[in-house]
């Protein structure tokens, strides 16, 4: 009777058994395992389907070599953003807006299946809605020289990031915080500033 150990051919059956299964697990390792670097969570597809679970930074294993793995930054990032904004008087302002931001992992496969990348989300969702919270915060100023009130640019911050928060932060993206940055007024009105002091300084 034979057994797994008699020799085929001159070469022993257990030894090939060996060698087949380190080809094996050479030929499928690196879809044997994944890692996910830090600062970021992994989502995985299966056949075109979003799976519902994120994977923290750290090496996976074992993990199903059928999975299509794509990498998230959850790291906190800030986007500038500039636009022409109307006041009451009808004067377009020049602002400058920062917007300090990161994706909330959780939510990181709802981003993948419903938008896409985070790219896609800040293109898609958070400029446009910036764009519109800045005009509409702009409507509420009487004047653009007001733009220079410490207190009206506390509370455009304050007022623009409840905004975005209310819209964005379902989706998976946190907003952390809104500065205004810079503040560029009409010409006709940083002249007048411009001629007021001078005037002022020639009394002095």
């Amino acid at each position: 009777m034979s057994n797994a150990s008699s020799p085929i051919d001159g070469i022993p059956v257990k030894p090939i058994i060996a060698i087949g299964i380190v080809l094996i697990l050479i030929l499928l390792g690196k879809s044997m395992y994944q890692v996910v670097p830090v600062g970021y969570v992994g989502v995985t597809t299966l056949f075109g389907k979003v799976t519902d679970d994120h994977y923290p930074a750290g090496l996976k294993f074992p993990v199903n070599p059928l999975l299509k793995w794509s990498m998230f930054d959850i790291r906190q990032k800030s986007h500038m953003e500039t636009a022409e904004v109307p006041t009451q008087d009808l004067l377009q302002t020049k602002m400058e807006i920062s917007i300090q931001y990161r994706l909330n992992p959780i939510h990181a496969p709802k981003i993948l299946e419903d938008t896409g990348s985070m790219e896609d989300m800040l293109r898609i969702h958070l400029v446009p809605k910036l764009r519109s919270v800045m005009r509409e915060q702009g409507k509420s100023i009487p004047q653009a020289q007001d733009f220079f009130l410490e207190e009206t640019q506390s509370t455009l911050q304050v007022n623009m990031k409840a905004a975005l928060v209310e819209f964005i932060e379902p989706m998976g993206m946190e907003i952390q915080a809104v500065l205004i940055r810079d503040i560029t007024l009409p010409i006709k009105i940083a002249k007048a500033i411009e001629d007021k002091k001078e005037a002022e300084q020639a009394v002095e």
